[in-house]
């Protein structure tokens, strides 16, 4: 691969997004909101798979080389060339066995590289199993920066890094890396594939929908930058036509039917522009709210105050996750965190 560091310039003018509607926003939203999130998530974690059931894991063929392995909600992206394989995100340790076993059901062909998405040990644990068999860990520089700060003995230090762009090569594929500052935590990286020209945003962008965030804490998403980030990867599209957008994520979804089946693995580009607007949306709010006296001491915006009519066609939507989410752009905008 070959380092570049040309960074992508945009139209600036439209600051602050396209005049998104006036967003009101009433009543303080207490602590117990994020305690009872918290103690939610928690539940959620305990619920663990019993030890006689095989771990629901697939593998979803995308395009021509182009796959996900899917293991449990998670999905992966990895590109099958002539001469090798590049894998993302092995998850972690017991995902990364099953990971290696599925392509070995596809091709003999060794895998020569393991590009990390982000830095978050959810995603980027396991990679050993690749490593001993000779595979390259390419990551983000800021990446690597965090895993020398928090070690995880399950984390892989990365044998490449790169600043802006960077291009992993195998025979006849690509994975072309793009990354446009903080957005997802401080290091996350817009996948591109070559030849098939799929698209690929770890955790941010997750089809069928533009959705809202599953933890509403969202103690990741830096405010700084996210609409520069946005605005960077929606110039990215246009610029080498985009079309879709693959999935990091499978989710139980309706079917219609009285039912649910798993989320779709890819969904249209317009997704990136629905998934800015919510952003921006909450930016806004969170602005006005300032403006009108509207945050309370403990830093939540009042719930009673807040027009919901802009977040309601969002998949996941929540009220009562609102002012938890607009308190981190509150942080944002009192303290600059």
């Amino acid at each position: 691969g070959t380092v570049k560091q040309r960074r992508l310039k945009t139209n600036n003018s439209q600051e602050d997004g396209a005049g998104l509607m006036k967003i009101s926003v009433d009543c303080s939203l207490s602590w117990r909101l994020v305690v009872s999130s918290f103690a939610l998530c928690m539940g959620l974690l305990a619920c663990t798979r019993p030890a006689d059931q095989p771990p629901n894991q697939a593998t979803e063929k995308i395009a021509d080389g182009v796959y996900t392995f899917r293991f449990e909600n998670q999905r992966s992206l990895f590109l099958v060339a002539d001469q090798g394989v590049i894998v993302t995100d092995p998850l972690n340790a017991v995902a990364a066995a099953a990971y290696r076993d599925a392509i070995a059901e596809i091709t003999a062909q060794p895998v020569k590289y393991v590009v990390y998405s982000h830095y978050h040990w959810d995603r980027v644990s396991g990679a050993q199993v690749f490593k001993d068999a000779g595979a390259e860990i390419v990551a983000q520089e800021r990446c690597a920066d965090r895993f020398r700060v928090n070690p995880n003995p399950n984390v892989v230090m990365p044998d490449i890094t790169f600043s802006e762009e960077y291009s992993v090569t195998v025979g006849n594929q690509s994975l072309d890396l793009f990354y446009f500052g903080p957005s997802h935590g401080d290091c996350l990286t817009v996948f591109v594939t070559s030849p098939a020209n799929l698209l690929q945003v770890v955790e941010l962008i997750n089809p069928p929908r533009a959705s809202f965030p599953r933890n509403p804490l969202v103690s990741y998403i830096k405010p700084h930058n996210l609409r520069q980030f946005f605005r960077d990867l929606e110039f990215l599209v246009n610029e080498r036509g985009i079309e879709t957008v693959i999935a990091s994520s499978a989710i139980a979804v309706d079917d219609g039917q009285g039912g649910q089946h798993l989320s779709v693995a890819t969904g249209p580009v317009t997704i990136i522009h629905d998934q800015a607007m919510f952003w921006e949306a909450i930016y806004n709010a969170v602005e006005i709210a300032r403006a009108e006296g509207n945050v309370g001491i403990d830093s939540f915006v009042k719930l009673k105050t807040i027009d919901l009519e802009p977040f309601k066609p969002y998949d996941g939507y929540s009220k009562e996750d609102l002012p938890i989410i607009m308190r981190r752009f509150v942080g944002f905008y009192d303290m600059g965190r």
